[in-house]
């Protein structure tokens, strides 16, 4: 490798190293409800109007406009699923979340939309 381009590659390891240190993977439905029965923790994202409408079984409703007050609530040491409507809102709270250090992440790709598609179950 010449020094040269191993000049423009040392920023680019510094940053790596200096970003965040969380991560979160996408899923879809069927990984969401079998997680249910290990006892994972599934966070509806969504406002509490929407979850009354429907929501996952066990779910625990986090609006994500309060990210900020019940981020730390959540447990690092089990798998944290994420929902909302359609994947946006809970993209972002895990973007917000794997900035804070979480790792074993999950969100669910296509949100409730993906859910009643697929014809998993909802309480209502």
């Amino acid at each position: 490798m010449t020094r040269r381009a191993l000049l423009a590659l040392l920023p680019l390891v510094f940053l790596a190293a200096c970003g965040p240190k969380g991560s979160y993977q996408n899923v879809g439905p069927e990984e969401l409800y079998r997680a249910l029965e290990s006892g994972a923790v599934v966070v509806d994202v969504r406002t509490p109007q929407e979850f009354a409408e429907g929501h996952v079984p066990g779910a625990i409703n986090l609006p994500v406009e309060n990210v900020a007050q019940w981020a730390d609530t959540l447990p690092k040491d089990k798998p944290v699923y994420l929902y909302c409507r359609s994947g946006n809102r809970s993209r972002q709270a895990a973007e917000y979340l794997k900035k804070k250090g979480y790792t074993n992440l999950y969100n669910l790709e296509g949100g409730i939309l993906a859910i009643q598609r697929e014809g998993f179950p909802l309480v209502r």
